[in-house]
């Protein structure tokens, strides 16, 4: 193996004098993309000599074998995997497992290949990650040049597990603390319409410009087919853990009323409903589109949480309504608020802070799930959205996010660990027989090659 890798070493080497001595003047980017190709090759090469190294050692370990139970069907078969630098082929020997009656490449367990993965696990998380933004198609565009299907990304994302963020310890003092709850309407690919719930967990809200403000340390959740239940649990021991119970005096829960909102008053301490002004606003223009002359009058009665002043103006509204449909929409106004007054009645009297849920479903949900013309899947829509909650809370996925934990073998651990030694046992001076490091002359690329000689390569 020694002979190999020296082979690879020198045909590195080679490649970059033959790059930079063409005579050509060269540009910064021709530069990189060069290098890149050269040094994009040499490493692809070297895990090639990896991976075939340990599956000859484990095909010289007749003895290790035989008591495995492995039987060598076919050597020498090919397998092309998409990775970081680009597409990687490398050789390996097929076994029948006698003891699990099964079919078996060693080497793939190795790599973490499983069968018919066409991508390596870091190119499939960079996958992933780019679809918590993009579309399948433009995730392979951007990763592998189109050399990967649609299908293949949308398959990654089905596969990611345990998405848990890295939490900072302790907890925190805060007095009042904001739950903005909404949901987010996407397409079925049955054409059907669903909803998707978000709950945004913030300290208040900040201004970073003019007409421009963010929360304060958001934290997003979301969970399309699970219960609702379950949801406002999550929402209720991440406050739990990260918040002082002693501390926080309020919680104010921000939403258009829905009756799964108002549920989160059973689960959160101290929580009181507090009717969003968007909804509240797009409700009260509905209401008054043939009578604008009630606005201000309705607002100004809503803000004071006047019952009675309320009432009064829906009655006079509902006389000069014209149409039943006009008096379908002012009933159906009257019935929302007054169902909500509660919600309306505390920003009275307690200082609720703004609401920012329908934002929140737009920045979070919305702008990947629904804002284009597109229909999912149950299961899709399952898993995107809780990778989609993940992404924007900071969280990026990983290969350990994707991959199967499997306990290696004990005649795989030997096999690798000869040919680590082989690696090991390289000897970088054995690349110094190169015309450039020969000739007797301290040029530039001498100085560069002679680095390269004496680095360690492992």
């Amino acid at each position: 193996m020694n002979n190999i890798i020296q082979q690879v070493c020198i045909e590195f080497i080679e490649n970059i004098i033959k790059f930079v001595s063409d005579g050509e003047v060269k540009t910064l980017y021709e530069l990189e993309e060069g290098f890149k190709k050269i040094s994009d090759n040499f490493l692809k090469g070297i895990m090639k000599v990896y991976l075939e190294g340990i599956d000859e050692c484990v095909a010289k370990d007749k003895a290790g074998r035989r008591r495995r139970g492995l039987v060598v069907e076919r050597r020498n078969e090919e397998r092309t995997i998409y990775t970081q630098f680009g597409e990687m082929t490398y050789s390996r020997t097929y076994y029948w497992d006698k003891r699990e009656e099964e079919y078996v490449h060693p080497v793939d367990k190795v790599a973490g290949v499983e069968s018919y993965e066409r991508v390596s696990l870091s190119v499939a998380a960079e996958l992933v990650n780019h679809s918590a933004e993009a579309s399948y198609g433009e995730s392979s565009r951007h990763v592998t040049e189109s050399r990967i299907s649609r299908q293949t990304v949308m398959n990654k994302v089905r596969k990611i597990h345990d998405l848990k963020l890295d939490e900072p310890g302790g907890k925190r003092l805060v007095k009042i603390l904001h739950v903005a709850a909404d949901e987010d309407h996407v397409k079925l690919q049955d054409g059907s319409d669903t909803s998707v719930p978000l709950i945004t967990v913030y300290e208040g809200v900040r201004r970073v410009s003019k007409n421009r403000y963010e929360c304060v340390n958001p934290r997003h959740f979301s969970a399309y087919g699970s219960d609702v239940e379950e949801l406002w649990l999550e929402v209720s021991q991440y406050i739990y853990e990260h918040y002082d119970e002693e501390v926080l005096e309020r919680i104010y829960i921000h939403g258009d009323g829905a009756t799964w909102i108002k549920a989160g008053k059973e689960y959160l301490p101290k929580a009181a409903h507090v009717l969003d002004q968007y909804h509240q606003n797009k409700a009260l223009m509905e209401a008054t589109g043939s009578q604008p002359e009630y606005r201000n009058s309705l607002r100004e009665t809503l803000k004071g949480a006047d019952r009675e002043g309320f009432c009064k103006l829906v009655r006079e509204m509902m006389k000069r309504a014209r149409t039943e449909k006009e008096k379908e929409r002012i009933n159906k106004f009257r019935k929302y608020m007054l169902k909500n007054w509660e919600g309306i009645e505390i920003k009275k009297y307690e200082r609720c802070g703004g609401s920012c849920a329908e934002g929140q479903v737009s920045h979070v949900l919305s702008s990947r799930l629904s804002s284009r013309p597109m229909g999912w899947s149950k299961e899709g829509l399952s898993f995107m959205s809780k990778l989609r909650v993940y992404w924007v809370n900071g969280g990026r996925v990983g290969p350990q996010h994707l991959r199967k934990d499997e306990e290696l073998e004990q005649y795989i651990k030997k096999a690798i660990k000869r040919t680590k030694n082989a690696f090991l046992g390289f000897n970088p001076d054995e690349i110094g027989n190169i015309f450039v490091l020969k000739m007797g002359k301290v040029t530039p690329v001498y100085r560069i090659l002679r680095c390269i000689q004496h680095a360690e390569l492992i």
